[in-house]
């Protein structure tokens, strides 16, 4: 979860310091019309493209932290599967031999 979160965070403040950039570098820098527009259109399809990428990058960490936990979830299931196969033996070994001593103490 921590680093769910911390992704989310990431994704947050690139948003936000792209858009802030932005504004900063429209407003403090004086060009006509036409360039700003292009400048507009330059920027805002850099900030597309920074955050397909961070999207991407995210759903590719999650997939790999699903499938650790899917391995790691399956090994427990086995080994718990392993030592109630052993305990029951256990019992059934135990109950038997207590059956026998019984058997020969009458």
């Amino acid at each position: 979860m921590a680093n769910e979160t911390k992704s989310s965070g990431l994704l947050l403040g690139t948003l936000i310091g792209g858009t802030a950039g932005v504004i900063a570098a429209l407003l403090l820098a004086p060009k006509s019309g036409a360039e700003m527009r292009e400048d507009l259109s330059n920027n805002y399809q850099t900030l597309c493209n920074k955050t397909k990428n961070l999207v991407t990058s995210a759903g590719d960490t999650t997939k790999e932290v699903v499938g650790t936990v899917k391995e790691e979830a399956a090994s427990l299931a086995k080994h718990a599967k392993e030592s109630n196969q052993n305990i029951k033996e256990t019992i059934s070994s135990s109950a038997e031999d207590m059956k026998d001593k019984l058997a020969t103490d009458k």
